[in-house]
């Protein structure tokens, strides 16, 4: 029954995270379903993506025993990701995530998230997050980024040079680990702040 947590890939590293299935819980309303290399790597990984299935299955039978295992994971980590694959699923999953952090100060918690609107209604009604859940807005060009609270924001430089990134957004060095313990990137990234990636 134990929680799947990956001890990092090529990208990050080695930074340990835990993932859901690409689609299940992200949203419906973009496209960026069609491009989505999560969902490339478990069409051609079939272990990757029995592991993400089963803690979705997990979260959903035995939240319990999820959340312990996730936060066990964080106690033994001075960084940890969540969602390599999938995103928030609802309100009550990312009170757990803010809870943790707070409980975990010495470890960096970072998420990526196109559910701009639980991470919104979450900072209205509780207000300010953790300052180790370091919460990313995920932009794509068809979907509207409401970000009234100013968070850092993640955007895509397409293959055909176009981007909904600023000018001064700064570009993704490619390697998690590097970033994190040189105190750069999106792990340090400051309200108002742009990350730009190359798409993959």
């Amino acid at each position: 029954m134990n929680v799947k947590i990956s001890n990092g890939n090529a990208k990050m590293g080695a930074i340990p995270s835990v993932s859901l299935p690409a689609g299940v819980t992200c949203r419906s309303d973009c496209e960026c379903s069609k491009k989505c290399y999560a969902k490339r790597l478990e069409r051609m990984r079939p272990s990757v993506r029995q592991a993400y299935k089963h803690n979705y299955d997990l979260l959903n039978s035995d939240p319990n025993t999820y959340w312990r295992e996730v936060e066990a994971s964080i106690m033994m980590s001075r960084f940890f990701r969540f969602h390599v694959s999938g995103d928030i699923p609802d309100a009550a999953y990312f009170e757990h995530m803010g809870d943790i952090a707070r409980t975990n100060t010495h470890c960096e918690i970072l998420c990526f998230t196109k559910k701009y609107d639980i991470v919104n209604s979450h900072i209205n009604i509780i207000g300010k997050l953790p300052k180790n859940l370091h919460i990313i807005f995920s932009g794509w060009h068809d979907i509207e980024m409401v970000n009234p609270y100013n968070l850092p924001e993640a955007h895509v430089r397409y293959r055909d040079g176009s981007t909904t990134a600023r000018e001064d957004a700064k570009l993704c060095g490619g390697n998690c680990t590097e970033c994190a313990i040189t105190d750069g990137g999106c792990w340090t990234a400051k309200h108002g702040e742009q990350v730009v990636f190359n798409e993959h």
